[in-house]
């Protein structure tokens, strides 16, 4: 039997910012972290210059890269748009592909003893560009300004 991709929006309440989100990407041993600004447009509870951070927990790799937003809008440039997900939107992708479909991978640790069944792809539509990660868990954080 084939699994068919799911995906579970996981942001709510919250999103990066639609026009300058300036996504920073740092890594501390297995963990890697994504900034961004937040969306004070859409979201009261944030102002201006508010930064979300997600935390990838035993991260295995990453990406960032295409489609941006207008890309995305052109379905030869999405893999996933014909899934029904949303652009701007934080995702847990069930069923994954990861293995065998993501493009330009960044492996911090490429000789990492995984645990397929324990690990998870996440997707990330933001203003400028696509971020994805394979890993255990996440944690979302905002510093407030």
């Amino acid at each position: 039997m084939i699994n068919l991709i799911e995906f579970v929006q996981l942001n709510h309440g919250w999103n990066a910012d639609p026009v300058f989100p300036d996504i920073q990407i740092g890594i501390t041993g297995n963990n890697l972290t994504l900034s961004f600004y937040m969306n004070a447009y859409e979201f009261e509870n944030y102002d201006e210059g508010d930064t979300g951070i997600l935390t990838f927990y035993n991260f295995f790799q990453y990406r960032v890269g295409p489609p941006n937003d207008e890309g995305f809008y052109n379905f030869n440039q999405s893999r996933y748009k014909k899934y029904g997900v949303n652009w701007g939107e934080f995702y847990l992708v069930k069923n994954s592909d990861w293995q065998t479909n993501f493009p330009d991978p960044i492996k911090v640790n490429p000789d990492a003893d995984i645990d397929i069944y324990n690990i998870n792809h996440y997707l990330f539509y933001m203003k400028d560009e696509t971020f994805e990660c394979i890993a255990e868990n996440w944690r979302f954080d905002v510093n407030k300004i």
